[in-house]
């Protein structure tokens, strides 16, 4: 029984620390990342989405999704209010990086997120960029990260630190439980 107790508690203890830890994945920044420049516009105005290094193979085609509402009304270069998916637009890479302009209808509104997928090698990137009403300028500097944003960001994570401590702190006491009926057993 009593070691029982003891294994729960270095089991919880070490739930608790994973939990805490931060992982792997939040560390890793894609080496061939889109950046959208400028990446906030106004209705009716283009982005260029470049990537930072050749992540395509050569001159391969480059299917380009774009989701947001008014999507569909989204052109290359200068060539309904609801979220759609527009998979109509199509690029090729040279030597294997991006450099393409992507014009955003006048009626778009909202974030869009772009994915860039090599019809060749297979590899996939993502971009973003934020249409307002607002100023054109942007409002932070472009991301050189690529990757989709997925999870939860920094601020979300105080119910977690608080549950993480709080199995700590009950796998200590379960530790220290179990110690002080130890000394009693054995005093009696």
């Amino acid at each position: 029984m009593k070691i029982t107790i003891l294994r729960a508690a270095a089991a919880i203890s070490l739930a608790a620390a994973a939990l805490m830890a931060p992982t792997a994945a939040s560390a890793y920044v894609d080496p061939a990342a889109v950046v959208a420049t400028p990446s906030t516009i106004t209705p009716g105005q283009s982005s260029t989405f470049t990537t930072t290094g050749a992540p395509f193979s050569g001159d391969e085609d480059v299917l380009i999704s774009i989701t947001g509402e008014n999507a569909s009304g989204a052109t290359l270069g200068m060539v309904k209010a609801a979220v759609e998916t527009n998979t109509t637009l199509r690029t090729r890479a040279k030597a294997g990086a991006l450099a393409v302009p992507i014009a955003f209808p006048a009626n778009a509104v909202g974030t869009y997120d772009l994915t860039f997928t090599g019809q060749t090698s297979g590899k996939v990137v993502h971009a973003q960029v934020l249409v307002s009403s607002g100023s054109s300028a942007p409002t932070t500097p472009p991301s050189p990260n690529g990757l989709a944003k997925t999870g939860i960001d920094d601020g979300a994570t105080a119910g977690l630190w608080v549950a993480g401590g709080a199995l700590i702190l009950a796998g200590a006491a379960v530790g220290v439980g179990a110690a002080a009926r130890r000394r009693r057993r054995r005093a009696a």
